[in-house]
C-alpha cells in the first residue's frame, strides 16, 4: 500500500515566511448582534518576529563564549515550521517535539511555549530521541512520553522515550523484554492516552507502512512493562491518526484514517468506547440522524452576508469524518479541532463537542478563524485553546491561536487536597485513635459523618466517659483504643474517609487487609474499590485464595468474579476441590456454572 497518510498531508515545501506576523485581519460582524455575542473568537498571537533571526545569528557568531545573550535571544524568536509534531502542557507550557519540516525533513527539535510570557525556547539535549513525526506524546508524573513514529525513508519505529521536566534530560523507558511480546510494531498515528491512577498507557489502531491496525495495547508505568490485554464486542475497523482519551473507566477514540471507505460508510463518523476493565468495545449512539454528511458539506458552500457558513452556523451538530484532527477532553466533554476529511479531500477548521454523559455533539460557532488545516498541536490551558502550527495542504506552519472557551476561568476545586492535609494532623483533631500503641489524631464529626461504625464507637465512648465524670470532650483529646487492626491499614482507611481517594500502589496483600477492616467497620464503598482492584490482580495462581478471601467477608462482586474466573479457565482440580471442601456451597456455586460452559 502507498502511503496515504504521508502523501497526502505532507508536500515538500521550500517557501518560508516570516513568524508570527500581527494579524491585521478584523473579523466581520454579524447583522444578528445576538448571535454574533455566542460566538467565540480566535486570536493570532504576536510572538518575536523571525524576520530578525539572520541579524540575531551574526550577532551570536561575532559574540564570545562569555556573553551568550544574543544566543539566548535566538533561541527565544525562532519557532520553526512544521506539522504532525508531539506535544504536552505542563504547568504554563507546551512542549513540542519533532514533526515534519518547511523542507521536507523530519525534525527532532525540542521548544518549550511560555503561555504567561509569549515566548518560546528551544531545548538543547544530545540524547534527544531521532528525528520522526506522527509520534503522539503524553504527560504522566512530570515526565512527558514520545513513542514510536515516523523517520523517513520507510523506517517506522517503536523505541519509547520520556522527557523529566525536573532534569530537562531525555531518557528511554525501561522496559522488561519478557514483556515485549505484548509490545506494538513499529507504529505511526495510533491514539493513546494514559489512566491517571493505575498508571497505565492505552494505544489504539495505527499504520505501519504497510498495514492499518485495530489492536489495542497497553504499557504499566509503574511495572515498566507491556502487558497483555483482551478485546471484544464492536471493535473498531483498522484504522490510524484518530483521537483517544479516558475517561470514568472508558477509552474513547474517533475518526481516523482507512484504506477503503464507501460512499455512505460512517464507521468514521462515530465514537468507540474501550471499557478498561472488561475490554468490550461499544459503538456509541448519538444524534446522528440529524442530517446527513453529504448534505451538510453541500450546504456549508455557500455564504451568509459574505461569511462562510462552516464557520459561523449550521444546522448540523455532527461533525464529518476526519483524521490528523486536534483534540482535548474537559469538564466531561471531548472536544475536536480542524484536520482531514477525505469524502471533501479538504482540511478543516470547525469546530466541535461532544458531551459524554449526555452523548450528544454540538457545534461551536467561532470566528476569526485560522487557516483549514490538520495535524496541527491543541492544548488547552485555564479555559483557553491553543492551536500551534500545522499542515495547510502546501506548507507547514508556525502560527500560534487562541481562544477562551468560556468567559469565566473558575480553578479547580482543592476541597481533596484541603481534607487531605487534615488527615492525621493535631490541629485538626478532637479526638486519638491508638491503634498498635500509636496515635492517629482524627476529627469526630468528619469520621461520624462518613462512617456509621465510627459514629457509634465514639458515641459509646464520650457517654462512658461523662458517667465516669471525666473533663468535658471539648477541653482534652479522648484517646479512643482500636483494636485488631494494623497502624498502616488503619491510617489508609482513614486517609479515604476524609478525601475518599484510594491509591493504586499498594500491594495485592495490603488491599486484601484494607477489604477485611472495611468489612469489620462497614465502609462498602471503600471495601468495592478494593473488590474492583483485587480482581484486576487475579491469575490463575491466587484466584482461589481470594475467592475464600471475598465469600467469607461477603463480597459477592469480588466471589463472583472468581467463579467465573475459574469456571470460563477452566482451573478446577483435585487441589482446588479438596482446599474447597469447607466451603461447600462455593463448590455447588462453581459446579452449577461449569453446567452451563
Amino acid at each position: 500500500m502507498n502511503s496515504p497518510l504521508v502523501n497526502t498531508n505532507f508536500e515538500d515545501s521550500g517557501f518560508h515566511v516570516p513568524l508570527f506576523k500581527r494579524n491585521k485581519e478584523k473579523a466581520k460582524t454579524f447583522t444578528n448582534k445576538n448571535m454574533s455575542r455566542n460566538i467565540l473568537t480566535w486570536n493570532k498571537l504576536i510572538c518575536s518576529p523571525n524576520n530578525d533571526i539572520k541579524k540575531y545569528k551574526k550577532f551570536d557568531s561575532d559574540s564570545t563564549s562569555k556573553n551568550n545573550s544574543h544566543k539566548e535571544l535566538v533561541r527565544n524568536a525562532y519557532f520553526p515550521r512544521r506539522s504532525g509534531a508531539a506535544s504536552v502542557l505542563y504547568k504554563n507550557y507546551i512542549y513540542i517535539f519533532g514533526g515534519y519540516g518547511s523542507k521536507g525533513k523530519r525534525l527532532n527539535d525540542f521548544y518549550k511555549y511560555n503561555i504567561l510570557e509569549n515566548k518560546w525556547t528551544e531545548i538543547y539535549d544530545k540524547k534527544c530521541p531521532s528525528r520522526r513525526e506522527n509520534n503522539p506524546a503524553f504527560l504522566y508524573k512530570d515526565k512527558m512520553y514520545i513513542l514510536g513514529g515516523y523517520q523517513g525513508k520507510g523506517i517506522w519505529l517503536n523505541d519509547f522515550y520520556f522527557f523529566d521536566m525536573n532534569t530537562e534530560k531525555w531518557e528511554m523507558v525501561k522496559i522488561k523484554e519478557q514483556s515485549n511480546m505484548y509490545a506494538p510494531p513499529s507504529l505511526f498515528g495510533f491514539s493513546l492516552a494514559v489512566h491517571e491512577y493505575t498508571g497505565i498507557l492505552y494505544l489504539f489502531g495505527g499504520y505501519d507502512g504497510i498495514t492499518l491496525h485495530n489492536k489495542m495495547y497497553a504499557f504499566h508505568l509503574y511495572k515498566e512493562k507491556w502487558i497483555h490485554i483482551k478485546q471484544s464486542g464492536d471493535i473498531p475497523s483498522p484504522r490510524a491518526c484518530t483521537i483517544g482519551h479516558i475517561y470514568d473507566g472508558y477509552f474513547y477514540t474517533f475518526g481516523g484514517y482507512k484504506e477503503e471507505i464507501e460512499e455512505d460508510d460512517d464507521d468514521l463518523n462515530y465514537f468507540y468506547q474501550y471499557h478498561l476493565e472488561t475490554g468490550i468495545w461499544t459503538k456509541m449512539k448519538y444524534n446522528i440522524n440529524e442530517t446527513t454528511i453529504r448534505n451538510h458539506f453541500l450546504n456549508n458552500k455557500k455564504d451568509i452576508n459574505g461569511i462562510d457558513c462552516c464557520c459561523y452556523y449550521s444546522k448540523r451538530r455532527i461533525p464529518m469524518a476526519r483524521y490528523f484532527m486536534g483534540s482535548f477532553i474537559y469538564n466531561e466533554c471531548i472536544y475536536i479541532i480542524g484536520g482531514y476529511n477525505i469524502h471533501s479531500s479538504e482540511r478543516l477548521n470547525d469546530f466541535y463537542k461532544f458531551d459524554i454523559k449526555q452523548r450528544i455533539w454540538e457545534k461551536i460557532l467561532t470566528r476569526n478563524n485560522f487557516s483549514k488545516r490538520s495535524s496541527m498541536n491543541i492544548q488547552f490551558y485555564k479555559n483557553v485553546i491553543y492551536c500551534i502550527a500545522g499542515f495547510d495542504g502546501k506548507n507547514s506552519l508556525n502560527d500560534v491561536y487562541a481562544l477562551r472557551l468560556e468567559n469565566v476561568y473558575v480553578e479547580s476545586s482543592s476541597l481533596t487536597q484541603t481534607f487531605a492535609c487534615m488527615v492525621n494532623n493535631y490541629k485538626y483533631s478532637d479526638i486519638i485513635l491508638m491503634v498498635q500503641k500509636r496515635y492517629i489524631y482524627a476529627c469526630r464529626s468528619i469520621l461520624s459523618a462518613r462512617c456509621s461504625s465510627f459514629k457509634s464507637l465514639f458515641d459509646l465512648h464520650f457517654s462512658k466517659d461523662r458517667t465516669t465524670g471525666g473533663s468535658p470532650p471539648y477541653n482534652h483529646h479522648l484517646i479512643i483504643p482500636i483494636n485488631d487492626v494494623q497502624y498502616d491499614i488503619f491510617l489508609i482507611i482513614i486517609n479515604y474517609l476524609y478525601t475518599d481517594e484510594l491509591s493504586l500502589n499498594y500491594s495485592l496483600k495490603t488491599y486484601e487487609k484494607i477489604l477485611v477492616t472495611c468489612t469489620k467497620f462497614h465502609i462498602f464503598r471503600l471495601m468495592q474499590l478494593c473488590e474492583r482492584i483485587i480482581s484486576n490482580h487475579t491469575n490463575e495462581q491466587n484466584v482461589l485464595n481470594i475467592l475464600l478471601l471475598s465469600y467469607r467477608n461477603n463480597c459477592k462482586q469480588l466471589c463472583k468474579f472468581c467463579i467465573d474466573f475459574i469456571t470460563d479457565n477452566k482451573l478446577m482440580d483435585h487441589e482446588k476441590i479438596n482446599r474447597l471442601i469447607t466451603e461447600p456451597h462455593l463448590l455447588g456455586e462453581i459446579y452449577k456454572k461449569s453446567l452451563f460452559i
